[in-house]
C-alpha cells in the first residue's frame, strides 16, 4: 500500500516491531504477533481467548513505551498459523460476545484483563499465515481513527 515499515531496533525497554511511513512522515506503530497452534485447546479453560488476550496485553506495554500519549495510532497486527482460530475469536475476545445468525449477540466469556486495555489499540489486523483476510477497529480514539482512516483512504485512490 505504499507504506515504509522499519523494524524499531531491540532495546533494553520493550518496544512495538514497526515504524510505519508515509510519504517520509511517521504515520503509526505496528506490533506484530504470532498464533502458533495449540497442543492444549480443548483441554484448558478458554485457550484461545486467553492466548489472544495475552498478546493484546503484551502489544500495549510496548505501545506504551513508545506512545505513551497516543500521539499517533498503534495498529496490532495477528499473523495466525492455527487452522482452528480465526478473526472471529479475535472480536470475541476483544468485545465478550458472539454474533448469532439472527444478528443477536451472546455473551460467551467475560473480558477479563484485556478490557484495560482496549483503549490503548486502534486497529487489529488479522493474518492467516501471508494471507489479510481481517480488520478490526478498536475502541475509538477520534483523532487516531481519522489519521488511519485518512491513510486508507489516500491508499486506496493511489
Amino acid at each position: 500500500m505504499g507504506f515504509e515499515v522499519r523494524k524499531i531496533p531491540e532495546g533494553s525497554s520493550k518496544t512495538p516491531d514497526y515504524e510505519v511511513y508515509l510519504n517520509n512522515e511517521l504515520v503509526f506503530y505496528c506490533e506484530e504477533k504470532t498464533i502458533e497452534y495449540d497442543d492444549f485447546e480443548g483441554s484448558k479453560s478458554d485457550p484461545t481467548y486467553n492466548s489472544i488476550s495475552s498478546q493484546v496485553h503484551k502489544a500495549v506495554k510496548q505501545f506504551k513505551s513508545v506512545n505513551e500519549n497516543r500521539e499517533l495510532p498503534n495498529v496490532l497486527a495477528f499473523v495466525n498459523f492455527d487452522n482452528m482460530k480465526d478473526a472471529y475469536d479475535l472480536f470475541i475476545t476483544l468485545t465478550g460476545y458472539a454474533r448469532l445468525e439472527s444478528g443477536e449477540y451472546l455473551g460467551v466469556h467475560s473480558v477479563g484483563r484485556v478490557r484495560h486495555d482496549l483503549d490503548q489499540v486502534d486497529l487489529y489486523l488479522w493474518f492467516n499465515k501471508k494471507n489479510f483476510t481481517n480488520m478490526i477497529w478498536g475502541k475509538v480514539h477520534q483523532e487516531n481513527h481519522k489519521r488511519l482512516t485518512r491513510i486508507i483512504n489516500i491508499e486506496k485512490r493511489s
